[in-house]
């Protein structure tokens, strides 16, 4: 099968065929190489290919679910619900040809505390486990949450239940790390893979070079097919012409799926080859923009509020690319893929959906600004950058007067917007960004940007407004110890309603992207849990 949006729910060019390089194209480089400190989706997907997890998303089109990976099967969880054990698989080796065992995985999680030394990847870990204040084995100490009782099995304790854990387990952080090994920093430079491909060259910001790891067993594997001998990664083309070089061949995917530009995407949905080759999935993420609380004014929640309103929510939706193939229209913070999506619109921006000018005057003068103010807005380049410039705009039309300072990419959510010092040094009042559940569920997307418990002062921060309130963090904890879909969704309605009372995070778009997929390409699919094309799965034909 194949044709417009077939790889959504299904597979197209299913193949069993090995052999061949995979080529691939990015606008940047990784966030990074290290499990315990990537972040970005797309490294998520890279990960897959390179190191095996305890659990993994399965390689299903229409399932995200988490399969067991490195473990016999799902946790097993105590009766009160604070204990989960694994029992790890035998035999099962790092491309060193060591065996894996409960250490490494133990080890691997222990890094994680380690935030002011490898800031940058999640951080649930470090609020779920019953860890008593662990700093990481840098310190000379085990973690007393993380136990190994033999070689083939590891114990969690956790502070309270939770329920999805098994879908922690499934991230890249839980990817075994042999202790002997790690050089820290330097590790993502050079770590030691368990999946079926080795790094064999990595130059930051220029290549990505994989190819097999002789040690990885296909029967022990029950989601990687491992099809092409190697895989490339080129960083660093600009958006455009990554656009103009993917549709004339010269690269198999974006794996970075950012998405295909305005003018390479007029040109495919005008061309019915072309569109045969496209698909355009709702991600699951949202597009929005962060406001800043510890930057002045954006302490006062009425100069929050102002930005909110006036903001011109149709020229930010068209900058994205407009409703449709860019996206929908997002009110509230919650994605339509998820439950508890409720679609509420605590701020209305007139018919046309311009801004409610008035409004924002009105929050202007209850803030003690009736004149406006000065802030900027951070953003990366590309399509991030047209959507602040768009911001700026619209805030113009109200004296709020927006500089936009554009950052780096590779290390944008690291030391840039990420990094509560940088927002502070640099007076990064607003921010563009994104976000997808890290799994799907509205605590693996939410809790994240809002709970002030995740907050990282070090770097590597996602709760960029710095969001800490009691009600938000109490409604949290009850969401996750309450039974019952049917409340359970409605104590997480009552989650988005207070953050967007708050006015620190401005909806623009749930969002959709072009994706573009080279006719030698087999086994594509856009996997539900990403929102992107699983790349391990992927074959070529020539």
């Amino acid at each position: 099968m194949t044709g417009w949006n077939a790889a959504i729910g299904s597979v197209v060019n299913p193949s069993a065929r090995r052999g061949g390089r995979l080529e691939m194209v990015a606008s940047a480089d990784v966030d990074s190489l290290d499990p315990a400190r990537t972040y970005y989706v797309w490294s998520w997907l890279l990960q897959r290919a390179l190191n095996r997890t305890l659990m993994a998303f399965g390689a299903d089109p229409e399932r995200a679910e988490a399969v067991p990976d490195l473990a016999e099967g799902p946790g097993e969880v105590s009766a009160d619900g604070l204990t989960w054990t694994y029992r790890l698989k035998r035999g099962i080796r790092f491309e060193t040809g060591e065996e894996i065992t409960s250490h490494d995985v133990a080890y691997a999680v222990e890094r994680v505390f380690a935030q002011h030394v490898l800031p940058g990847g999640p951080t649930y870990l470090m609020d779920l486990l019953d860890h008593g204040g662990y700093r990481g084995p840098y310190e000379g100490r085990r973690c007393p949450a993380v136990e190994r009782p033999d070689e083939h099995t590891v114990r969690f304790r956790l502070k309270r239940p939770f329920a999805d854990f098994d879908y922690l387990m499934a991230q890249p952080n839980t990817a075994p790390v042999p202790e002997h090994r790690d050089t820290r920093e330097a590790y993502g430079a050079r770590p030691v893979c368990s999946g079926p491909y080795r790094i064999h060259r990595y130059e930051p910001g220029r290549l990505l070079h994989l190819v097999r790891n002789e040690a990885w067993e296909r029967r022990t594997d029950p989601v990687r097919p491992a099809l092409p001998d190697e895989m490339t990664v080129a960083f660093g083309v600009e958006a455009n012409e990554m656009d103009d070089r993917l549709l004339a061949g010269e690269f198999h995917v974006d794996v970075e799926g950012r998405g295909i530009q305005h003018a390479a995407r007029d040109r495919i949905l005008a061309d019915p080859a072309l569109r045969a080759r496209a698909d355009n999935p709702a991600t699951g993420f949202l597009q929005y923009i962060t406001v800043q609380t510890a930057v002045p004014p954006f302490d006062n929640l009425h100069a929050r509020r102002a930005v909110f309103y006036a903001a011109d929510k149709a020229a930010l939706l068209d900058a994205r690319g407009g409703d449709g193939v860019g996206g929908s229209l997002a009110t509230g913070l919650i994605p339509p893929n998820l439950p508890a999506h409720s679609g509420q619109d605590r701020y209305p921006s007139g018919p046309r959906l311009t801004g409610d000018l008035d409004a924002a005057r009105a929050e202007l003068a209850a803030a003690g600004l009736p004149d406006g103010f000065e802030t900027v807005i951070a953003t990366q380049p590309g399509k991030f950058e047209l959507v602040a410039r768009t911001l700026a705009t619209g805030l113009a039309r109200v004296g709020i007067r927006a500089r936009v300072e554009v950052l780096d990419t590779a290390s944008y959510y690291r030391t840039g917007l990420g990094s509560p010092q940088t927002v502070r040094r640099l007076g990064l009042g607003l921010g563009v960004t994104d976000w997808g559940a890290d799994y799907p569920t509205e605590y693996g997307f939410l809790a994240p940007l809002v709970d002030g418990r995740q907050i990282k002062h070090g770097g590597g921060n996602f709760n960029f407004a710095e969001l800490d309130d009691p009600q938000v963090r109490t409604l949290i904890d009850e969401a996750c110890t309450t039974t019952g879909a049917a409340a359970r969704r409605a104590v997480w309605r009552r989650i988005e309603k207070a953050v967007m009372d708050r006015a620190v995070m401005l909806p623009m778009a749930h969002d959709r992207t072009l994706h573009y997929r080279h006719p030698d390409l087999t086994n594509v699919y856009v996997h539900p849990a990403f929102g992107l094309y699983d790349i391990q799965a992927m074959g070529v034909l020539r």
